[in-house]
């Protein structure tokens, strides 16, 4: 082997060194963000399905959620409703309350989705005015189906409050949190062979230094 081949060769394993330490990098600070806001700061993070809350996120990307069950009519929030196999990321756009029972119900509704109006049929509106339109009903109305497109839901069905959102975030970070053991063995992995890659290096140094 002559110089210039060693030169040459000696570029090769650096370059693919230094790959393998950087995807290293990578993926240990994703894991680590992920792991501070899920477990530090109690955050949920959660891959956006669909885009009924469009323009504020649509599917794929990421949200971010506070935990509470105290929300404000106009807050978009996070919610298991029944019959639905996914947790629901809609606005609160009304509370109203069961004169027969005292309790409340917090209706929601998609911003992207048709009318909360059926006057309005087949259209969407501005969340400000179905909310109107929600606030003119009685318990009664919304029972007999006079609002479209809505989730009647109750307070402990609420999971949380949506405060941020990422776009085209959500994939990578639903798989981070569905695959952290299989990511932290690849971790361990790509440092190992980073490793060897470096021993394999030095080695060859050595030999020709012998030589």
């Amino acid at each position: 082997m002559n110089y210039n081949d060693s030169i040459l060769e000696n570029k090769t394993f650096s370059f693919f060194k230094k790959l393998i330490y950087n995807i290293a990098v990578a993926i240990c600070i994703m894991l680590l963000l992920v792991i501070v806001l899920v477990y530090g700061f109690k955050f949920q993070l959660y891959n956006v399905l669909s885009d009924s809350e469009y323009p504020n996120f649509v599917s794929g990307d990421m949200i971010v959620a506070v935990p509470q069950k105290e929300c404000e009519v106009g807050d978009i929030i996070k919610f298991s409703y029944v019959g639905e196999s996914f947790p629901v990321t809609h606005r609160l756009i009304g509370i109203v309350k069961d004169p027969a029972t005292g309790k409340e119900y917090y209706i929601c509704h998609g911003d992207a989705v048709g009318s909360a109006n059926p006057a309005n049929h087949g259209q969407t509106a501005p969340w400000t005015s179905d909310r109107d339109y929600v606030a003119s009903l009685t318990f009664e109305e919304i029972e007999a189906g006079k609002a479209n497109n809505i989730q009647k839901i109750e307070k402990k069905a609420i999971d949380g409050k949506v405060v941020a959102s990422f776009s085209n975030y959500g994939t990578y970070v639903t798989f981070i949190k569905d695959h952290t053991l299989l990511l932290v063995t690849i971790i361990i992995a790509i440092w190992c062979i980073s490793g060897v890659v470096q021993n394999e290096i030095d080695m060859k140094k050595s030999k020709r230094l012998l030589a």
